[in-house]
């Protein structure tokens, strides 16, 4: 029997950069019941698992940042497994050491900074294949998800967006009220302490929202629209939560409780990450701070109109710019009419 472990206790985000280098590990093993893939994902993560739910892969999990147990639970977890392979996906320093502790072949993305390198080189002798993710780099190459397709796609597969094995689930509350989403609809996430350094306001952020709903644009007929919008924000209970709770029609994840006013944009409060892959799935736009939201949307080839802060390096670009054609970017400076009038243009 042999086995494959692919270390990926990472953010969502960082998952699924990661898909299709981890679906082509199990299409090229799919029909061998010889072979056990185990694939390690985070507290964060976890409960993307029904991404992977076929008879040979199980999941586990491991903390994002590592504890001194985590670490010597890996350790004893590769001594008492003989695996074949080891894919390091996480470029966490720790795994770096780990060939000194079994024969396993080691496949890694390692990382050069302007500062350092990840591994430093007399570890990377200890790996069997490697691609650097070069942030040095200033021109055009690889984003992250290509370097990881290419390290694990060795039999040069051509891989789906998403299997056929996907089991996707969501909650009770979704499925209660899942046709409010039958409808062509806007997804918008507010992240508070992006749009708060840059000098918006709740009011100016609703502002924007009501422009949106306002604006007719073009369906898959002939026919333009008012379209509706729902919203999410940062996870938790406080006074922006609050504030949109108040404003707005509302579905609330956590009492399973709902408000339905005269309004085009419904606020969803705290909904989880499993729900939240369904809702993108269907959007017809997703309009975000660059993270988990637009990468997701971007994977399920959604419009997607990503925001960066005026901090985001331009070798960011390179290393995260997704392949989609539905795809635009803008910096946000501050709440001005321009930068509404921008995101509107890109609709």
């Amino acid at each position: 029997m042999s086995k494959i472990l692919i270390l990926k206790n990472d953010r969502v985000g960082d998952l699924f950069h990661s898909l299709k280098g981890i679906y082509s590990i199990i299409e090229s093993n799919l029909n061998n019941n010889k072979c056990d893939i185990e694939i390690v994902l985070s507290n964060y993560s976890k409960n993307m698992s029904f991404l992977f739910k076929t008879k040979n892969v199980k999941t586990s999990v491991l903390n994002y940042n590592l504890s001194i147990f985590d670490k010597f639970y890996l350790i004893k977890k590769l001594l008492l497994n003989n695996y074949d392979k080891i894919y390091i996906l996480s470029p966490k320093n720790i795994y770096f050491y780990l060939p000194f502790f079994t024969k396993s072949k080691f496949y890694a993305i390692t990382v050069k900074d302007f500062k350092t390198e990840r591994p430093y080189n007399f570890l990377k002798n200890k790996l069997y294949k490697y691609y650097v993710n070069d942030r040095t780099n200033k021109k055009l190459g690889d984003s992250i998800s290509n370097l990881i397709e290419k390290l694990c796609n060795e039999q040069s597969l051509s891989i789906s967006k998403f299997p056929n094995y996907i089991n996707k689930h969501v909650s009770n509350s979704l499925r209660k009220y899942i046709d409010n989403f039958k409808c062509d609809f806007i997804y918008v996430h507010y992240k508070h302490s992006l749009f708060s350094k840059n000098g918006w306001s709740l009011d100016s952020f609703t502002d924007l929202l009501n422009k949106i709903s306002q604006t007719k644009i073009h369906d898959n007929g002939n026919k333009y629209l008012y379209p509706k919008i729902f919203l999410s924000s940062d996870f938790g209970n406080n006074d922006y939560n609050n504030y949109f709770l108040k404003r707005f029609s509302y579905i609330n994840f956590d009492t399973d409780e709902s408000k339905f006013i005269n309004s085009n944009i419904t606020y969803l409060h705290n909904i989880k990450i499993n729900d939240l892959f369904e809702i993108i799935a269907n959007a017809r736009h997703t309009i975000s701070p660059h993270g988990t939201m637009t990468v997701m949307a971007s994977y399920l080839n959604v419009k997607v109109i990503d925001i960066f802060d005026v901090t985001i390096s331009k070798n960011s670009f390179r290393e995260f710019k997704p392949k989609n054609k539905n795809y635009n970017f803008l910096i946000l400076k501050n709440c001005s009419h321009k930068i509404k009038k921008k995101i509107i243009n890109f609709l």
